[in-house]
């Protein structure tokens, strides 16, 4: 069976303007594999936001290594 050595990097910077009535941003820069770079950067402004796209990305990182088994 195949070993899957690849790493995936997700990286969250948040920070918050002040004076917006959604102050919180936050930029994901993410790969699912770090021989690659970074793949894709996004800015959201919610936490549910952040969250599906956390999951996503994991997702991402398990379907790479389900596809190395196959």
């Amino acid at each position: 069976m195949p070993q899957d050595n690849r790493s995936g990097l997700l990286i969250i910077r948040a920070w918050m303007e002040h004076g917006s009535s959604a102050p919180l941003r936050a930029e994901l820069s993410t790969t699912t594999d770090v021989s690659s770079g970074i793949e894709r950067t996004s800015v959201h402004t919610d936490v549910v936001q952040v969250g599906a796209e956390v999951q996503t990305w994991l997702r991402g990182v398990l379907a790479g290594k389900e596809r190395l088994a196959s």
